[in-house]
């Protein structure tokens, strides 16, 4: 088996031959050159149900109008005559979007993607798609895609997908950045080709995770199903319920215990916590840093603005975690294993860059000139000292 290390360094070596071959190898597909990247707006429109049809539309235009409402916006100052400041935001020129290819085609994640991607600015987006029993893409992923506008699709998955984005294939440019989530080799891939300097990345995916503070024992139902909803993702998923109330903790435990003795497939792992207050419950869920919080119960709106590390908040009594997986708006790529602590989920923020702006004029205040040449004499840095002085000369001789 090889390492992430080596399919990356074969990729850059051999390009297409080496996706080929580890396509052949990890996914049981034989592709050929031409058939790695393809435009599915080419392909003949998909028919899909009108109620998912609906709830794709639906989805597509709360993402929209959410990220278009939060995409930054420059900003400029003046603080004295003489001297113009900003901050310019500009869109990455070419992303690559991985989506996984699992048990069912996750449109959420492309969805959640592209449109930021979009409104950001992004004009080149490629999105890749590990092959599945051949090359037919499900008819939900190639409606989805269509409806996005996505004319770029490449057909490879895992390492090599994030290898090949990073560094390009013939006639395939390299991208500027990946975002998405995948299995720990897709995870490994992103860390590495963001350490060697290829690309930028969004977050490093780790196992989902939820945590619900309630105080509310008619709410027990809202709490274990969210709790479970969570642990369904993966067996290394985990759902975290903290309360004060022993009534609310032993009537989430009943419901959880009853579903799992008859849900069929593996689960996460469910956790439920007994505090002795609202107080350490804020704090325990500020340590843990959960990609999900829920808040239920009458304290909900009270605790809100103590919560300050989660990478989304979830208040009210139709916010279950399912909402903003799917149709709220904001972004479900979120931060997980308590690095809510320093970093945040993925928005248009994510695909554009920040650059600040120095204009100055003529009439440009003295002091500028004269204290920046005083600091860079103090860091004994003689040519920024004069870079400064020669202009203030000029002005001398000038004046205006």
């Amino acid at each position: 088996m090889p390492t992430v290390d080596e399919i990356l360094d074969q990729i850059q070596l051999r390009g297409v031959e080496a996706a080929l071959e580890y396509t052949k190898r990890f996914d049981g597909i034989m592709l050929t050159t031409e058939e790695i990247v393809f435009d599915p707006t080419t392909a003949t429109a998909p028919k899909l149900p009108p109620e998912e049809v609906s709830a794709l539309s639906f989805a597509r235009d709360n993402i929209c109008r959410f990220h278009e409402a939060t995409r930054p916006q420059d900003v400029t100052i003046t603080p004295q005559p003489g001297i113009t400041l900003g901050e310019r935001y500009v869109p990455l020129g070419r992303v690559g979007i991985y989506v996984p290819n699992g048990g069912y085609p996750l449109v959420s994640s492309l969805l959640m993607q592209v449109i930021p991607a979009q409104v950001a600015g992004v004009k080149d987006i490629v999105v890749a798609i590990a092959p599945k029993d051949g090359l037919a893409l499900d008819s939900r992923w190639l409606f989805a895609l269509q409806m996005l506008g996505v004319r770029q699709v490449l057909r490879l998955g895992g390492a090599q997908a994030v290898a090949s984005m990073a560094y390009g294939l013939k006639g395939f440019p390299p991208v500027d950045m990946i975002t998405g989530p995948g299995n720990r080799f897709v995870t490994e891939a992103k860390q590495e080709v963001f350490r060697r300097g290829l690309c930028g990345i969004d977050l490093i995916a780790g196992p989902s995770e939820v945590l619900v503070i309630i105080s509310d024992p008619s709410l027990a139902e809202n709490a274990a199903y969210d709790l479970l909803a969570q642990a369904e993702h993966a067996d290394d998923a985990k759902g975290i319920m903290v309360t004060w109330r022993p009534e609310v903790k032993s009537a989430v435990e009943t419901i959880v215990a009853q579903e799992t003795r008859r849900y069929e497939k593996p689960l996460g792992q469910i956790e439920l916590h007994l505090v002795d207050s609202p107080i350490q419950a804020v704090s325990l869920a500020n340590r843990v840093a959960p990609e999900h919080l829920g808040l239920m119960g009458d304290e909900a709106e009270a605790l809100e603005n103590q919560i300050r590390t989660a990478g989304a908040l979830f208040v009210g009594p139709y916010s279950g975690q399912a909402l903003g997986d799917y149709t709220a708006g904001p972004s479900h790529v979120l931060p997980t294993g308590g690095s809510g602590r320093f970093l945040s989920g993925l928005t248009t923020r994510t695909f554009m860059r920040r650059m600040s702006v120095i204009h100055t004029t003529d009439d440009l205040p003295e002091n500028y000139l004269v204290h920046t040449q005083k600091l860079a004499h103090l860091e004994g840095l003689h040519y920024h000292e004069k870079s400064m002085r020669v202009r203030h000369y000029a002005r001398e001789d000038n004046p205006s």
